[in-house]
């Protein structure tokens, strides 16, 4: 029996495309419908008598541009996935920029919990705020209108962890990232995010699948092999991210992605 799963997502759901594109036959049983759409276009949207349709002229240039499409029937779909969406690590390295939580190993030697700069809370308040950041993003908000239509499954994508090549050029945005490598505190900034997008999404009516963890390189970091040589979400020819860019992922990435909603929806 043939399932039959509907992807949408912002520029993130271009890595997912391109391996479905690269990869004829390695998903046989399941077919797969792309909606993607750049900003916050796909909640410029409604529910209407089955189908999703775009509410505005931005949307509606997208769907047809990007898709193909004017609308998704919904009742044609077993499963609903959304990609990225801006359910990134980044949510929590923000919280973990201005706090400290009970549990990381940088707190073990410290002498005065009291003294660093840094507001020291508890883990759960830490993943809290981190959930109350995520609640404001794209992935959950969209999954929350989408499930207005349907009862099917909502899945939600994690977005990629910035690449690794961060490592080897520090940058003023991802000073949060520097700092918790530095401190040791990275794998316990991953498992925070984690937490933390599960029961996010689950409030959204959406389960969340996490990153590949191959595809991972010190807790909070994509390794370079599943980032270098990405491309832009566009309608035609493959355009490359710009050479600085350090936030999409590429098809080999996106592979193992449709490997993890194979599965999920099998």
């Amino acid at each position: 029996m043939t399932k039959r799963v509907c992807i949408f997502g912002n520029s993130h759901v271009g890595a997912l495309k391109e391996a479905w594109t690269d990869n004829p036959g390695r998903w046989p049983g399941v077919k797969v419908q792309f909606v993607g759409a750049h900003k916050d276009l796909l909640l410029q949207t409604a529910s209407v008598n089955g189908r999703l349709v775009a509410t505005s002229d931005p949307a509606k240039r997208a769907f047809q541009t990007l898709s193909g499409i004017e609308a998704v029937n919904l009742r044609d779909f077993d499963a609903f996935v959304v990609a990225g969406c801006l359910v990134s690590l980044a949510n929590a390295a923000n919280t973990y920029r201005d706090c400290r939580w009970i549990g990381l190993p940088s707190l073990e030697s410290a002498t005065d919990l009291a003294d660093g700069p840094e507001r020291l809370v508890s883990y759960p308040a830490a993943r809290d705020t981190i959930a109350a950041s995520l609640a404001t993003r794209l992935g959950p908000r969209f999954a929350a209108h989408l499930r207005n239509g349907t009862d099917r499954p909502i899945y939600l994508t994690s977005q990629p962890r910035v690449s690794a090549s961060i490592k080897a050029k520090w940058r003023v945005a991802t000073r949060a990232h520097h700092v918790a490598l530095e401190n040791g505190d990275a794998d316990g900034l991953s498992a925070a995010f984690e937490d933390a997008a599960a029961r996010t999404m689950a409030e959204h009516g959406a389960h969340y699948i996490p990153q590949p963890p191959e595809t991972i390189e010190d807790g909070i970091l994509t390794a370079r092999p599943y980032m270098d040589g990405a491309h832009r979400l566009t309608a035609g020819a493959r355009i490359k991210q710009p050479n600085d860019d350090i936030m999409h992922a590429n098809a080999r990435y996106g592979a193992l992605v449709l490997d993890q909603i194979i599965a999920a929806v099998a």
